[in-house]
C-alpha cells in the first residue's frame, strides 16, 4: 500500500509553496570537487577523518563505495558540519545535527559539490504548476543559467531563494565543461513522487 494521488499531490504542492511559505523559487548549478577516497569514520563521535579534506561547513556531499556506516545511505545528499582541517561530520540538513553513523566506517568515497560562482553566474527563477497525480512540472519551461569560463556543471539544485536559502532538491547530471563563459540550459524540471504498492 502507499500514498494515493491526492497524498502525493499534497506533498508536492507543499514544496511548491502552499506550505511552507518559502517554496522552491530558483535553480542553480554545482561543480563536483575531486572525490575523497578511503575516508574513515567512528560511530562513537559520528566523525569522519580524512587528512586535509578541504571541505567547508555547508558543503554538499554524496557518498559512494561505503563499507560500514549502517546509519548512512549512498547517493543521499548530506551537508558537512563540524569540520576541522582533518575531520568532519555529516548532517541531512545544512547546519543540522550530526548523522548517527550506526557502525564504524572503514572506508567511504565522499564527493563534494560546490555551487558555481564567479563571472555572471546567478541562480535563475523557476516556478511550478500544481501537482497532478504525484507529478509536478515547472511552469517556466526550464531555465538558462549563466556559467563562467572554466566551470563544470556536475549537478543541479532547486533552492528557496536567489541567494542563500534552502537547498530543497539536488540531482547529479551529465558533466558539461565550459571552456569559455556560456549558458547551461535546464530544459524542463519535473518533480515526481511515484505511487508505491
Amino acid at each position: 500500500m502507499g500514498f494515493t494521488s491526492a497524498g502525493l499531490d499534497l506533498m508536492l504542492n507543499a514544496i511548491k509553496g502552499t506550505n511552507p511559505t518559502v517554496p522552491i523559487t530558483h535553480v542553480g548549478a554545482f561543480d563536483a570537487s575531486p572525490a575523497l577516497t578511503s575516508v574513515t569514520g567512528v560511530t562513537s563521535t559520528d566523525t569522519f577523518t580524512k587528512t586535509s579534506h578541504g571541505m567547508a561547513n555547508g558543503t554538499v556531499v554524496v557518498l559512494s563505495a561505503l563499507t560500514g556506516g549502517t546509519g548512512l545511505n549512498v547517493q543521499r545528499v548530506y551537508f558537512v558540519i563540524g569540520q576541522t582541517a582533518n575531520t568532519f561530520q555529516l548532517s541531512t540538513t545544512s547546519g543540522g545535527s550530526a548523522v548517527d553513523l550506526g557502525t564504524d566506517v572503514t572506508s567511504v568515497t565522499v564527493t563534494p559539490y560546490v555551487e558555481i560562482s564567479g563571472g555572471s553566474y546567478a541562480r535563475q527563477a523557476i516556478a511550478f504548476n500544481a501537482s497532478v497525480d504525484g507529478a509536478m512540472d515547472d511552469s517556466t519551461n526550464g531555465a538558462v543559467i549563466p556559467i563562467p569560463a572554466a566551470a563544470t556543471v556536475d549537478a543541479i539544485g532547486l533552492f528557496s531563494a536567489s541567494t542563500a536559502g534552502t537547498l530543497d532538491f539536488f540531482t547529479v547530471v551529465t558533466a558539461e565543461t565550459f571552456a569559455g563563459a556560456g549558458n547551461y540550459t535546464v530544459n524542463d524540471a519535473d518533480l515526481t513522487l511515484a505511487p508505491t504498492m
